[in-house]
């Protein structure tokens, strides 16, 4: 018949055909184990997904959680070319002139002059000590045959609180040891025992004595062994640049807090509208294969989302003791909006009061602490996420072992059909030749 193809020459059986039909039947099983983990690995993928978005909430709200975090300041400085600074929650608020007469250096000393760098032995022989303010003696040898580049070397291997290299005027070469640290706490002292003769020991040699930074504020002396001053004014790291003066402005930073929120609220509403998608019915149209709208875990953690959100605080005598009342409001989805115009309100009446409301009177204790702390249970590495993700996967690894397992059945038993149709095959080709045999004879 044309279009046909028969496997079987002697018995016109297309063996091959049915014996595939025959196999593919027997696969049915696996095919539709296969289908339940293609939906298992999309349900996790998107449990996954919820975990991240979670993930990304707790930080949010533990970025609020503290007081230094939640009483933000504003700090500019009349002149960066001073100084620059930064300031920390909580800071001091006004206006402070600061008046810088000198910086911080570590010591700097040069050597004698030398006429090469790498001219051994012009160095002398013996032991050179190098100690850095209280702490301890670092003691170098040296030999006929160091160079001062060699020399160099050894100081930066030794350990010493120092660094050296080499310094050419154009003619002559010195061996230059700088200390690695500021402050006068910081002096470097050299002895030269033996026969060296670097010249390290001599007065005139010390280009630049270890200082401390000089300045006033407001009038007050204040020295710090570093340029990087803080504690001078509460709560604010003063960064000198260079001599001058310049003022300090500090003041609350309502925008830098609503930066936060806005942060906040958007990683909230990511959670929040992502649980609202799983959860979403169209009338007549069905669920798909991976659908989570009936999962206990993300039912939960919904409702969990919008307890804390409306959660009321104690907040002393202030009147702002829910998110609500200093503009952030939920919405009939469970997603959160600010009121700007509430919020700025808010702030300018009550600074204080806000920041209490988001961290607490006491670091940990406020509305976002409450919120950081009420997901740990769906975040954490044992957190019902976690579980429910690793259900998934463990699911998985059982439903291989199946396929494994059956797949294997079904290879002998595909094995056993060719040798069935072969052997059906054989026998029809010998009838065949035994037919013809005798038609042979009765002819």
């Amino acid at each position: 018949m044309a279009g046909i193809s028969f496997s079987g020459i002697a018995s016109g059986i297309d063996s091959q055909s049915i014996v595939s039909s025959l196999v593919s039947v027997a696969k049915i099983p696996i095919n539709k184990l296969t289908t339940q983990k293609t939906t298992l690995n999309a349900q996790s993928k998107k449990l996954t997904d919820i975990k991240t978005k979670l993930t990304t909430l707790q930080t949010a709200a533990k970025a609020l959680d503290s007081k230094s975090e939640a009483q933000g300041n504003k700090v500019t400085t009349s002149d960066e070319k001073v100084l620059k600074a930064t300031a920390a929650g909580g800071a001091s608020m006004g206006s402070f002139k600061v008046n810088v007469t000198s910086l911080a250096q570590p010591e700097r000393t040069y050597s004698n002059s030398f006429p090469s760098k790498s001219t051994v032995g012009q160095a002398g022989e013996g032991t050179l000590s190098l100690k850095v303010g209280e702490g301890e003696e670092v003691k170098i040898e040296i030999d006929t045959q160091d160079s001062l580049e060699t020399i160099a070397t050894k100081i930066n291997a030794s350990g010493a609180q120092v660094t050296a290299g080499i310094f050419h005027d154009g003619t002559n070469y010195r061996l230059q040891v700088t200390g690695r640290a500021a402050g006068e706490k910081n002096a470097v002292e050299f002895t030269e025992g033996g026969t060296v003769s670097l010249g390290l020991t001599d007065p005139l040699n010390e280009k630049q004595k270890a200082s401390d930074a000089l300045l006033t504020i407001d009038g007050l002396e204040v020295r710090s062994p570093t340029n990087s001053v803080t504690g001078a004014i509460p709560g604010v790291t003063l960064n000198l640049v260079d001599k001058g003066s310049s003022v300090v402005n500090l003041d609350r930073d309502g925008d830098g807090l609503k930066t936060k929120l806005d942060t906040f609220v958007t990683a909230y509403n990511d959670v929040m509208k992502t649980l609202n998608t799983e959860f979403a019915s169209v009338s007549g149209t069905a669920k798909s294969a991976d659908s989570l709208s009936g999962d206990s875990t993300l039912r939960s953690l919904q409702t969990t989302l919008r307890g804390l959100a409306q959660r009321a605080s104690s907040n002393g005598d202030s009147k702002y003791s829910t998110l609500a009342s200093i503009g952030l409001t939920s919405g009939r989805d469970g997603t959160l909006s600010i009121d700007t115009t509430k919020y700025n309100a808010a702030v300018a009446a009550d600074y204080e009061g806000v920041s209490s409301l988001l961290a607490g009177r006491t670091d940990g204790t406020g509305a976002m602490s409450t919120i950081a702390s009420g997901l740990e249970r769906f975040t954490s590495a044992d957190g019902s996420l976690r579980t429910r993700i690793d259900g998934i996967t463990n699911r998985n690894k059982r439903i291989d072992s199946q396929i494994t397992s059956m797949q294997g059945r079904i290879d002998k038993y595909e094995e056993m059909l060719n040798k069935q149709y072969s052997t059906l095959e054989q026998t029809m080709a010998g009838l065949q030749s035994q037919g013809t045999a005798l038609g042979s004879i009765i002819g």
